[in-house]
């Protein structure tokens, strides 16, 4: 199942899907990886590994504008979305909502 994801993305469905027994628990799972590996992407961007953080654009007047890309905003709107993805796993394996302690509170 997890032939298409990225290295952070297998290194989560390798931790997350030994425990998954519902189907609906299973998609989680995977949307998670998919956050993971999309986290990965963007943390490369932000590093500067790959050149896709701004483009030079033509704008309606004619004029070239420089386009950034909310590469930092998307970042973090994913790691809050993984966190609660990993939060609603958790709970359904009735295990404890990650919190300050266990670190994922910082992702």
């Amino acid at each position: 199942m997890a032939e298409n994801l990225g290295p952070a993305g297998e290194m989560l469905w390798n931790a997350l899907e030994s425990d998954t027994k519902s189907f609906e628990t299973g998609v989680l799972v995977l949307e998670a990886c998919r956050i993971a590996d999309r986290l990965e992407h963007l943390a490369r961007i932000l590093d500067g590994d790959i050149d896709i953080w701004a483009r030079i654009a033509k704008a309606r007047d004619g004029e070239l504008e420089l386009r950034v890309d909310g590469a930092l905003q998307e970042a973090r709107q994913q790691a809050g979305t993984l966190r609660q993805l990993l939060a609603t796993i958790a709970g359904r394996r009735g295990a404890p909502e990650p919190d300050d302690e266990d670190g994922l509170a910082d992702l």
